[in-house]
């Protein structure tokens, strides 16, 4: 088995590597003066398992074709197996035509992955299931649900159920928010929202349920403008909440979106580093928590 990794999330890489005692592959990728990619891969895979490791994060376009072209590289030079790891799955959202004349861009992305050459694919946790379907190779979908629940719920956070409870952000979440407050021993309420299709904007217009006296939980896959969290919060705040945690396993952090989260209501965010965050994007109330093992995880599940 060989691991390769692309430049979204080297840091990530090193960490899978050193859970599954090994080291990454010899890749060279550089990029001519008009921003093409070249990859070349150093070693030989003939036969081999191959795993490479790649976030379809900013920018999500270059980082796609580095991943395909890494993928077509080792086919190339005759791997046996070629598994793409991506541990955020870039254009997820995109998963049908909101308006007319919008493209599929997400069925779009998993033919660019099949034709590349992979075999297979591992990700962490979907936007939407809707984007498996539009696969036509076997993909892993590994959750984040019990990482985030651990790294909540640790002694100098006393919760107790009775007190606290699981917020769903909006009704298209509501499966997800269950099934993470469900591996919590938590209840749920559910928020009426709408967001304009146009500008993006988010208005909460009501909450099924009630959160007064208690410790709101916010659970999203998700944590892109900063917008749905922010709003979201100022408003359970107004309900009555006595604290609001917001948990995301993808920190996109889109614009300016953690300055507006450091000056919110939000008593802290924890997410995962399925992308790598800049230094300038750290703040305060952030606490940040590595897929590493559980990538490492799956992958030692499918090399069985």
């Amino acid at each position: 088995m060989k691991l390769f990794s692309g430049t979204s999330n080297t840091s990530l890489s090193k960490q899978v590597a050193a859970a599954l005692d090994t080291t990454l592959g010899d890749v060279e990728i550089t990029r001519f003066i008009d921003n093409e990619c070249r990859v070349f891969v150093r070693e030989d895979v003939a036969s081999e398992d191959v795993y490479v490791i790649q976030s379809l994060s900013e920018v999500a376009d270059q980082n796609l074709v580095e991943l395909c072209l890494l993928g077509s590289a080792l086919k190339n030079l005759h791997a046996h197996n070629v598994t793409a790891v991506i541990p955020w799955m870039g254009y997820s959202k995109q998963d049908k035509a909101f308006r007319k004349g919008e493209a599929i861009s997400s069925q779009l992305v998993a033919k660019f992955i099949e034709a590349a050459g992979f075999d297979a694919v591992i990700t962490m946790e979907l936007h939407s299931e809707n984007v498996l379907p539009f696969f036509h190779i076997p993909v892993t979908e590994v959750s984040t649900h019990e990482l985030l629940r651990d790294a909540l719920f640790v002694p100098k956070r006393e919760f107790t159920s009775e007190h606290t409870i699981v917020v769903s952000p909006d009704k298209g979440g509501v499966s997800r928010s269950e099934r993470f407050a469900q591996k919590a021993g938590l209840s749920t309420v559910h928020l009426m929202k709408h967001r304009d299709v146009s500008s993006g904007e988010v208005t909460v217009d009501g909450i099924e349920g009630d959160v007064d006296g208690k410790t709101v939980i916010i659970f999203d896959d998700i944590i892109n403008t900063g917008a749905t969290a922010v709003k979201t919060s100022e408003f359970v705040k107004k309900q009555g909440a006595i604290g609001v945690y917001f948990l995301a396993t993808h920190a996109v952090f889109a614009g300016d979106s953690a300055h507006i989260i450091e000056q919110s209501v939000i008593d802290q965010v924890i997410v995962t580093d399925t992308i790598a965050i800049p230094e300038e994007k750290h703040f305060s109330k952030l606490e940040v928590v590595s897929v590493s093992s559980l990538i490492a995880d799956a992958i030692m599940k499918q090399t069985k």
